[in-house]
């Protein structure tokens, strides 16, 4: 234990900036999840048919192949076509995976909202944008905070696998000085520990955008 807390007092400065890493990349991975996941499950229910099978296609391939394959896709396999670095294709590929899974929780979200209330806002005359943003989008909201939630954890745990494209992320930095102290499993250990804490704190979180957002 005493060699564990030696090891990680010694090498503070690297796993200082291996968690920021780590974090900057959750954070930019998420917003770019919520984002497209939103947009996709929108344009989902389009009338336009090519639209709505463009995005079963997208959907049905992001959930359908494993994501490590999709990240040494976007970071080997594109270097024909553009150049993109570790962390830019970690941040992609977590951002693109995860929108597929968010699109279907905000899907389910927004079709679960009594048709009721929608059918008499449009017996009001209320617009299509308003009738969205003020009935559906609140009501779906709150029913799609769970399955988010647990996404947006996801993609904290899946930031792990930059180590494979050579992101200086928690994971990488702890494989590599468990490389040289050979403290191989107290370091998974730590490592394991610190995303067990940003996960348990994207929980506190969720418990309190439930009670924030809950339907009455």
């Amino acid at each position: 234990m005493n060699e564990l807390i030696t090891t990680v007092i010694d090498n503070r400065s690297v796993y200082l900036e291996a968690v920021q890493l780590t974090l900057i990349a959750s954070v930019l991975s998420i917003l770019l999840a919520l984002v497209l996941g939103l947009i996709i499950a929108l344009l989902h229910s389009s009338p336009i048919k090519p639209v709505r099978w463009f995005t079963r296609l997208y959907i049905s391939f992001f959930r359908g192949t494993p994501l490590l394959l999709q990240l040494l896709i976007l970071y080997v396999g594109l270097t024909g076509f553009v150049q993109l670095s570790g962390m830019q294709a970690l941040i992609y590929g977590l951002g693109l995976h995860f929108a597929a899974y968010i699109s279907e929780a905000f899907r389910a979200a927004i079709h679960s909202v009594d048709k009721g209330q929608v059918e008499a806002s449009v017996a009001l005359g209320i617009p299509r944008g308003k009738r969205f943003k003020d009935i559906i989008f609140p009501q779906a909201l709150s029913r799609a905070i769970p399955p988010v939630s647990n996404s947006v954890i996801d993609i904290i745990k899946s930031t792990s696998l930059g180590s494979v494209i050579a992101v200086q992320e928690l994971t990488y930095v702890s494989d590599q000085i468990a490389a040289t102290t050979y403290l191989v499993m107290p370091l998974l250990l730590f490592s394991a520990t610190i995303y067990w804490i940003l996960s348990t704190l994207i929980q506190a979180g969720q418990h309190r955008l439930e009670r924030r957002y809950a339907v009455r």
